[in-house]
């Protein structure tokens, strides 16, 4: 019979489908009888016994290998053995090239797809993927940003912090929650961390508390995304005042019609939208007044030069209404709350957000959702081991100032990033993440 197996210590003496796949039955060859291996007599052969054990697939099909092994008696000590194959993964009851095709891919595919590959239990599935975490986990490691961004994504019930490289636009690292008690260790134990000069992130206190007195170098810029909304959001409460007064029909043409129409940016609209705007103006006068309040702020941002910026902010403020628009005047205090981070956006290199961290919360919330109720650990590690985006380059490591004595040439040395977010988009759309 052909070897289809191509293992070593095993001949295959027959095969046949079943329902679920394909099955290779195999004998261990014989070999010289063995020693007891505790009182070294030697042993007489008693019969033969079979295991049941999940191979590579074949044909497209789960693959189990039925093998018969011969078991061997101490006539002396009564000790039962049978001979080791080099290629099995007793443990799994898999061989180990199944074992690390499955390492290869668990953090690429679901664990149910997986399961239906290979015949194997999704527990089996699990729990090898959960060896292969711990071993990265020890193993990789990714260098400290320059500039990180830090923001939160709710995944299995919890708020979790995620942390990415901006300079790189890689992912850095994943924690189980976004608290001060988590993140105050992270960042006292972080590698490298005089290295980190900007940290971009929204208004939620804890996370300059945590990082302040860690990170010597860094300063903190809020993220422009998170500023700008909080004026769409005060133009949402004002269409929805006027949304309020009319009937239930009306409502859901208004809700269709003028919500997303004054949320897009002029430059943005099309002819039809904008003769739509100029139609809403003259029907609901209040909301286009909100409507040019929220323009005015978000052009605060297209202003390139700093003081022009805060000159334009301090105009916008001066003009709001007594009494009315409420929010805009809650994000007027708000900017002033933050004034320093918020204005630092212009002293940031290339003028930082967090564009390509909310981009990869997306991607972890399509992970959690294709998994099926995939736990944390699984989409951190989906998320920070992901092979096909990993990103490896060539850099230089600082050495700390209290190692640099005396002057030396700077040493290269190969250095890992993180996955790349773009490569990890481009899989999504592709399906290769699905």
């Amino acid at each position: 019979m052909i070897d289809l197996l191509n293992l070593p210590g095993v001949k295959p003496v027959d095969y046949f489908a079943q329902n679920r796949g394909l099955t290779v039955v195999a004998e261990a060859l014989d070999g010289d009888l063995p020693s007891c291996p505790d009182c070294s007599k030697a042993m007489y052969r008693h019969g033969k016994r079979s295991n049941i054990f999940a191979d590579t697939p074949m044909q497209m099909q789960p693959v189990r290998l039925e093998i018969f092994r011969p078991r061997f008696r101490c006539d002396s000590c009564g000790k039962m053995f049978s001979p080791e194959l080099t290629f099995l993964d007793e443990k799994r009851r898999a061989t180990k090239r199944l074992v690390d095709a499955i390492r290869e891919r668990c953090l690429d595919m679901t664990f149910h797809a997986l399961a239906d590959q290979t015949g194997l239990a999704v527990n089996t599935i699990k729990n090898i993927a959960h060896d292969l975490i711990e071993e990265l986990d020890r193993t990789v490691r990714y260098e400290t940003p320059v500039i990180m961004g830090i923001d939160e994504v709710s995944i299995a019930g919890k708020y979790r912090c995620v942390i990415t490289n901006l300079a790189t636009n890689n992912v850095y690292q994943m924690l189980e929650l976004r608290t001060q008690d988590h993140l105050k260790p992270f960042f006292k134990n972080l590698p490298d961390r005089d290295r980190v000069e900007w940290v971009c992130t929204d208004m939620w206190r804890p996370f300059k508390r945590s990082f302040a007195q860690y990170l010597p170098n860094a300063r903190l810029v809020i993220d422009k995304f998170h500023v700008v909304k909080m004026a769409s959001e005060a133009l949402e409460e004002e269409r929805k005042k006027y949304q309020a007064t009319l009937s239930k029909e009306e409502r859901v043409h208004v809700k269709k019609s003028i919500r997303w129409l004054t949320l897009k940016r002029p430059g943005n609209l099309n002819a039809d939208e904008l003769k739509a705007l100029a139609v809403v103006r003259q029907a609901i006068p209040e909301l286009g007044k909100a409507y040019d309040f929220k323009e005015a702020f978000f052009r605060i941002y297209d202003d390139p030069n700093k003081v022009s910026a805060q000159h334009a902010f301090e105009a916008w403020e001066n003009t709001l209404p007594e009494g009315e628009l409420e929010k805009f005047h809650d994000l007027a205090k708000m900017v002033h709350k933050h004034y320093e981070d918020i204005f630092a956006y212009w002293d940031s290199p290339g003028q930082i957000t967090n564009a390509y961290t909310e981009c990869l919360n997306g991607l972890i919330k399509l992970s959690n959702r294709l998994g099926r109720g995939y736990s944390y650990e699984i989409i951190r590690a989906k998320t920070l081991y992901a092979k096909h985006a990993r990103k490896v380059g060539s850099g230089v490591r600082l050495s700390k100032p209290s190692e640099a004595k005396i002057p030396t040439k700077s040493t290269t040395e190969t250095v890992e990033y993180g996955p790349h977010i773009p490569t990890l988009l481009e899989l999504a759309e592709s399906g290769v993440l699905d």
